[in-house]
């Protein structure tokens, strides 16, 4: 396992603290119109699905995240819309927003030390 360098690693525990409170959102939003349980595992089962498989450090998983966040987005969107005043609906669009700028940005660094460890491990052809 490659070590996270100094950038990758604080993004990473920004990853998860967003993912942390745009899930709390998630629940404080449903939770507070008495939504029956499959509204419950629809919100949250998509975001809970992919922690193992990031936890163990998939850029993979990280990457399919980001995918599913962009429908999160859309109804991120109509919540501030629909109720501008409301900080439920505030706190989510920013940590959606937060959520997918440090999850590409993640991928991005993380990728590259990824590709650097690769390449010093790998010995170079000699022609």
């Amino acid at each position: 396992m490659v070590e996270r360098g100094a950038v990758s690693r604080p993004l990473w525990l920004a990853l998860w603290a967003l993912w942390v409170v745009y899930a709390l959102q998630q629940v404080i939003d449903v939770a507070r119109f008495d939504a029956p349980w499959p509204v419950w595992l629809i919100r949250v089962l998509p975001l809970v699905l992919f922690m193992p498989s990031v936890a163990r450090g998939s850029l993979r998983a990280v990457i399919w995240l980001c995918f599913v966040l962009l429908f999160y987005f859309i109804s991120a969107v109509e919540l501030i819309f629909a109720r501008p005043n409301d900080s439920v609906a505030i706190v989510g669009i920013c940590a959606v927003v937060g959520l997918f700028s440090v999850a590409t940005l993640y991928i991005r660094f993380r990728g590259k030390e990824l590709k650097a460890a690769q390449a010093e491990t790998t010995p170079s052809e000699v022609a």
